[in-house]
């Protein structure tokens, strides 16, 4: 779908002594260090300036520190490229097509548990079935993961380790094709009816969805079970949650005394909007299949890959385009069968070629599900 967009080193970074495009960590391999340490696995079609400039896009931060010290957050760094020959691709159980690692140095930060509930959903999580990552751990794990997917890579985690033994190395390939969704972030506001027809240029039979869902049961913190309020809790702090748990009820009650109060006055209440959304049919051919929707709106908060665009600094509009398949677990798995990857293929050409008439129109630049540049 998309090639990496480079970008440069901040001024906080420190550039590294060689050429990064060939550059290879000095020194061999730490082998002593494999079970204990989680790894970023690369092909060889990948060089250390793609790693960088996506650790770039995740945060301000980022950059090279050092010979073969790449910082992600302040305290956690990748270390490498190591190349990987034929005995230590064996050694560590890695795929044909890997040729090169990264380590991530990064102190570990564990919590409670993988609830019974959530197990066997996310490999990442599967791999710590006693103590689940948290703080920065869980952080940089995140930022490998992206990294791993945008670059056809995958992780080498190091696992629980049961009764105190040996930890458990496991690999966890993300899936480059689940990254589905695109964002168009630009100065323009297009009218509701400019979208429709962007996007019917594409998918016949779009249409403006102006309609609220309404909402059965419990919304909000109300509506997330109980044994993940319990891993928050463990992750945030009670008190955080019970902070989150009052505002909510707090600004709830307020808006709803403000419309008795209009109602009481006499006035007519009108419903605010502050976007809109479009919605097409990924193939009306196809029975059976989902759909895709432009989510227009004024963006609150911008991915630090588009902070840099001089047009950032004043208002910027999102035009967010997703797939919306009829089961809504599709869209973020992994594990779909034929049919549905059939479909889920068919929305992504889709959202590309979406994508790319709402950004001719509105100028701007693209960024994927992890917030880094694209460019079709």
């Amino acid at each position: 779908m998309s090639t990496p967009t480079h970008g440069s080193s901040t001024d906080l970074a420190v550039s590294l002594p060689t050429d990064t495009a060939t550059f290879s960590a000095a020194g061999m391999f730490p082998v002593g260090r494999i079970d204990t340490h989680h790894m970023l696995v690369l092909a060889d079609d990948v060089t250390a300036d793609e790693v960088e400039a996506l650790a770039l896009s995740l945060d301000s931060h980022a950059g090279w520190v050092g010979a073969s010290r790449l910082q992600l957050v302040p305290g956690v760094e990748l270390q490498g490229p190591w190349e990987v020959d034929e005995e230590l691709r064996r050694l560590m159980g890695l795929p044909a097509w890997a040729t090169q690692v990264m380590l991530l140095e990064c102190p570990p930060h564990r919590t409670g548990p993988l609830p019974a509930a959530l197990a066997g959903i996310d490999p990442v999580t599967d791999a710590f079935p006693l103590a689940q990552p948290g703080g920065a751990e869980l952080e940089a794990l995140t930022s490998l993961r992206s990294i791993a997917r945008r670059l056809a890579g995958g992780l080498r985690l190091a696992g629980d380790a049961p009764d105190g033994g040996a930890s458990v190395p496991v690999l966890v390939v993300p899936d480059p094709e689940m990254s589905v969704s695109l964002t168009v972030f630009s100065p323009v506001w297009i009218a509701p009816e400019g979208v429709v027809a962007l996007v019917a240029s594409h998918a016949p039979g779009a249409r403006l969805h102006l309609t609220p869902t309404p909402v059965r049961g419990a919304t909000g913190l109300a509506a997330i079970p109980v044994d993940e309020l319990e891993r928050l809790a463990a992750e945030l702090g009670e008190d955080v949650l019970d902070e989150a748990w009052r505002l909510a009820e707090r600004r709830r009650e307020e808006a709803a005394e403000l419309e008795e109060q209009a109602r009481l006055a006499g006035h007519t209440i009108e419903e605010e909007r502050d976007g809109y959304a479009v919605v097409a049919e990924v193939d009306a051919s196809q029975i059976g299949w989902g759909g895709i929707e432009v989510r227009v709106q004024g963006a609150e908060d911008v991915p630090l890959s588009v902070r840099g665009e001089a047009w950032a600094q004043g208002g910027v509009i999102s035009y967010s385009i997703v797939w919306n398949p009829h089961n809504p677990s599709d869209a973020r798995s992994e594990n779909l069968p034929a049919h549905v990857r059939a479909e889920r293929s068919a929305a992504r050409s889709l959202i590309e070629d979406v994508s790319q008439a709402i950004q001719r129109a509105a100028g701007g630049v693209m960024v994927d599900d992890d917030g880094f540049l694209v460019a079709l």
